[in-house]
């Protein structure tokens, strides 16, 4: 049982990672002009509520100290080497532009991660700084028996109330308290998705949104998209919930067919930490320096992602081959 569990949710975050690194690259080379892509596309925009969700639905309880040393191993060595990787990247850009001062190369760089919560280049790397903090935070709340639903009405009033403010803290404080709303509710009713009644509920939940408007928030920066903000965590539950099951179905199936054998997108899923905070090493230098219209540029960013991608999936044939 445990295994099948572990192909379904590499399968989805496979699916979730190639989704978010499509969208990191259309996004920043603006393919809709100024429209966001995750509002032309709205079909996958729980990706990173879907994260945090996973992370409560899985998270096992322990000491609160040796819980904190294993949350920091997994999560703050990775987001500072990473971002040590993406900073000499960027001091590189800045070299080749002939703009490296103290002021882009440090003064900026600090500034930057206070409002932020990452370091240039790597973007998207403030999701692993920002899930360190929602799974500490969340540790000892579950360990002072605070109620989950209490939680997860606080934290979505916190989101809600900077997002109406028009979010005057530096952004990590809205998106670690609406990670935490989403871990808990990962953490209380992610056991019940496998409810029939439920995924039916969901599934035309979500469909119902996309077809009358769905109401999606960017999670970095708290900024509504489209919709209504109070209504996003329902729209993204709906759309984890649909998704899963959707996912494990599909799971069931390749397991029965030819296909079993060898699943890169599964594969894939099985280093969504590592693709989260690598490709970002792979589109932002396109995007500084390509002259190209938006879709040529993405094309490249696409190769240079196959590129990223290969070592792995030719790791996965390697590993199916010896069994």
């Amino acid at each position: 049982m445990e295994q099948k569990r572990v192909k379904f949710v590499d399968l989805a975050g496979g699916i979730l990672i190639l989704w978010i690194m499509a969208f990191h690259a259309m996004n920043n080379c603006k393919v809709f002009g100024e429209v966001d892509v995750r509002v032309a596309l709205p079909f996958l925009t729980f990706s990173m509520p879907w994260f945090f969700y996973r992370s409560g639905q899985f998270f096992k309880e322990m000491p609160c100290r040796e819980g904190v040393v294993k949350d920091c191993k997994k999560l703050l060595i990775p987001f500072l080497k990473w971002s040590l990787i993406g900073y000499v990247v960027y001091l590189a850009i800045l070299a080749i532009d002939r703009n490296l001062t103290w002021h882009s190369s440090v003064v900026d760089v600090l500034k930057t991660f206070s409002i932020y919560g990452y370091i240039l280049v790597n973007v998207p790397s403030w999701f692993v700084l920002s899930l360190l903090f929602v799974r500490i935070i969340s540790r000892f709340l579950i360990r002072w028996s605070i109620p989950p639903v209490a939680t997860i009405i606080i934290c979505i009033a916190i989101g809600f109330g900077l997002h109406r403010l028009n979010n005057p803290l530096p952004f990590y404080i809205p998106n670690v308290a609406m990670g935490i709303a989403f871990f808990m509710i990962g953490y209380r009713l992610g056991r019940y998705e496998t409810n029939k009644q439920l995924f039916a509920v969901c599934l035309v939940g979500y469909l119902a949104f996309l077809l009358w408007g769905p109401s999606i928030v960017g999670h970095h920066r708290n900024i509504l998209l489209s919709g209504d903000y109070l209504l996003w965590p329902l729209f993204a539950y709906c759309g984890i919930v649909a998704f899963n099951n959707l996912c494990r179905y599909l799971d069931a199936f390749l397991s029965r067919s030819a296909l079993g054998k060898y699943r890169p997108i599964t594969f894939i899923g099985q280093y969504t930490l590592i693709l989260l905070v690598a490709h970002a090493l792979v589109y932002y230098p396109v995007m500084h320096f390509s002259t190209l219209p938006p879709w040529p540029t993405v094309g490249i960013m696409f190769l240079g992602y196959a590129v990223l991608l290969t070592p792995l999936l030719l790791r996965a044939r390697t590993k199916q081959q010896k069994r």
